[in-house]
């Protein structure tokens, strides 16, 4: 059975104000395009559908108008399931309206986890649909005070499926869910306020192949068949410049993943990030006009009138100017010139120094390192 796995299309976002209409129905044309080209059999869509709880009628439209061309137009099964950004019930309304042999669209979480089951000339494959919920809406639920985190709802989501996978089923599990020691960007929101947001990978054990959503980044978790498809497009400019795609595989007989590729996203206007001296960034721009969504990064050290302004006739859609910021040096009470506030390291290191009357260890060094790696941007737009 050939699956194409996405998430996170976010329809409705704005990328600092502007709108990503234009941008999000593009590679949802992309996705039409890859189940008919590739002849996907099941199409998954891992939570965050919308933006927002409450979306505007053009992101519905959107979605409403892509899932009945999958329908029509293709023999490929669905699998929608809500995410963080996503209101259950909202997205869960119509699916009673659905053809519940082919659509499975999961919006409240409920403790009846029953699976749309496919079968192809293997036998049958179960996918599990498991929509994200706050930990009350779980304890109301599955009717228990037990539940604390978000690995405890997505334990007894699991726990409760697994009682409906037919014997000797392929089992496919969607999910949208923080997995530890994964990436996430800028653009996430938070899972869970007062409690560890995380899940353990191995709370997936028996499932063939995992899709989950929540986390931009195309990546695993802790397995190959653990996975992120990653977001269709850059919402954040700590994505400037990567690629985006999403994730098609086979499924075979024994329940092996085989054949899994990426299939790359080409977005209509993408994500980037250009860094010089303005005069340098202006003369560029005039040769190499361009639409894509820009952050420029000026290193003048001098005043500067309305960067944006001189940039925006070449790049309409500038969205944003920031500068790195020169320190001067800082003394110390005793006169003693310490390090430059452009070096942190160096900085924290003879605060810890002063406070406590003994060097830092490597190892702090090190810490303080990792943290501290970016230049100070001041925001200029």
């Amino acid at each position: 059975m050939r699956v194409l796995h996405t998430a996170d299309w976010h329809l409705g976002k704005t990328l600092r104000g502007v709108s990503l209409h234009e941008d999000q129905a593009h590679v949802l044309d992309q996705v039409f395009r890859t189940v008919v080209d590739e002849a996907v059999e099941l199409l998954l869509i891992a939570g965050d559908v919308y933006d927002k709880a409450s979306p505007s009628e053009a992101a519905m439209k959107l979605y409403s108008d892509f899932l009945e061309r999958v329908h029509e137009e293709t023999e490929a099964a669905i699998v929608v399931i809500a995410g963080n950004h996503d209101s259950g019930q909202r997205l869960g309304t119509a699916s009673k309206l659905f053809d519940r042999r082919r659509i499975l669209v999961r919006g409240p979480i409920e403790q009846d986890e029953v699976p749309l089951t496919l079968e192809d000339s293997h036998g049958a494959v179960a996918i599990s649909a498991l929509p994200y919920g706050e930990i009350y809406a779980a304890r109301r639920a599955f009717d228990t005070e037990g539940i604390r985190s978000p690995e405890d709802v997505l334990r007894a989501q699991i726990e409760a499926a697994k009682a409906h996978v037919p014997e000797g089923a392929r089992w496919i599990v969607v999910a949208h869910a923080f997995v530890t020691n994964c990436q996430p960007t800028e653009s996430e929101r938070r899972l869970s306020v007062g409690t560890v947001e995380t899940i353990s990978a191995g709370i997936f054990d028996g499932a063939h192949y995992v899709a989950l959503g929540h986390l931009h980044r195309p990546q695993t978790a802790g397995a190959n068949t653990i996975r992120y498809s990653g977001s269709p497009l850059a919402f954040g400019f700590d994505e400037a410049g990567t690629t985006k795609s999403m994730t098609v595989f086979d499924l075979d007989g024994s329940g092996q993943v085989v054949d899994l590729r990426a299939v790359d996203f080409k977005p209509l206007r993408p994500v980037r990030e250009v860094r010089g001296l303005l005069d340098e960034l202006v003369a560029d721009a005039k040769a190499n006009p361009s639409e894509d969504y820009i952050r420029a990064i000026l290193l003048d050290e001098g005043a500067l009138i309305e960067p944006a302004a001189q940039l925006r006739p070449h790049y309409p859609n500038i969205l944003q100017t920031l500068r790195e910021r020169k320190q001067d040096l800082v003394m110390s009470s005793a006169g003693r010139a310490l390090s430059k506030l452009d070096d942190p390291v160096g900085v924290i290191g003879e605060f810890l120094t002063y406070v406590r009357g003994e060097d830092v260890t490597e190892r702090e060094t090190e810490v303080v390192k990792t943290v501290l790696d970016q230049p100070a941007l001041e925001d200029m737009s």
